[in-house]
């Protein structure tokens, strides 16, 4: 008696590219293979590239590669929230979320981190944690919608890594998302979040530029006179000044 093969796959079926290669063992593709418009396939290779990184050879670790000559490219894989929040897929259920270079470089010094507690629940686009400095809180939102795992209790001893390594040891929380592939589509992601990161990072850098112009004519005190040593945007703006610039980073794309 001829034995019955049973296809677990209609034939009528395309199989995801990822199955065909022997990654995973059961994905249907449902958008003809356009992988560009798959956010599975965007997570895929998020995780190929995070890892191919780890296994560099040079000695470079991931959390310092915000002080390379080209951070973005180490960073092109993870997805980004329009509020200067990354967003790591580590698996179905559990995401990784920080602050951005550009955040990062705005915040120093930090004073402390305040986090939400595991099982706290967050939403997309709404604060779920703070920055505090000596004069200055600065929100931070949630890229995503879920219920925090996990809380970086790191910072509570080195609040200033969240600002040092704002890509590795200074991340903020893990989250269990309630609706991932929905989340993800709201974030930008390849060559869309790089383009929105160099055009952010250049605002910044000029509006910076022509704020610290108007105080040449009053250099102030100087270190050999007694002044304090400048370490820090916070300190050389004043507060109004620095509340406009961080203003501006999470002010929408299409505002005046």
């Amino acid at each position: 008696m001829k034995k019955k093969i049973c296809h677990m796959i209609p034939e009528e079926e395309k199989q995801c590219v990822w199955m065909t290669s022997g990654l995973i063992s059961y994905k249907l593709c449902t958008r003809d293979y356009r992988c560009e418009e798959c956010i599975f396939d965007q997570v895929i290779r998020n995780e190929a590239a995070v890892d191919a990184v780890a296994r560099r050879g040079d000695g470079a670790s991931a959390a310092a590669s915000v002080f390379t000559a080209d951070p973005l490219q180490e960073h092109a894989a993870l997805f980004y929230h329009s509020g200067h929040c990354w967003a790591k897929v580590e698996d179905a259920d559990q995401v990784r979320i920080g602050i951005d270079g550009i955040l990062a470089q705005m915040v120093s010094p930090v004073k402390t981190v305040v986090l939400p507690q595991a099982g706290d629940a967050v939403v997309q686009g709404q604060c779920c944690a703070h920055i505090i400095q000596e004069k200055h809180i600065v929100e931070l939102v949630s890229p995503l919608t879920g219920t925090v795992l996990s809380v970086n209790q790191w910072l509570k001893t080195a609040p200033q890594a969240i600002a040092a390594e704002p890509w590795g040891r200074g991340w903020l929380v893990t989250i269990r998302p309630d609706n991932l592939e929905h989340d993800l589509k709201a974030l930008m992601f390849g060559r869309k979040a790089m383009e929105w990161y160099q055009k952010k990072e250049n605002e910044v850098s000029i509006t910076r530029s022509g704020m610290l112009s108007r105080h040449e004519p009053e250099l102030g005190p100087t270190l050999q006179d007694g002044g304090d040593l400048i370490v820090s945007l916070a300190d050389m703006l004043n507060p109004e000044q620095y509340e406009q610039i961080i203003d501006s980073l999470f002010r929408p794309e299409n505002a005046a």
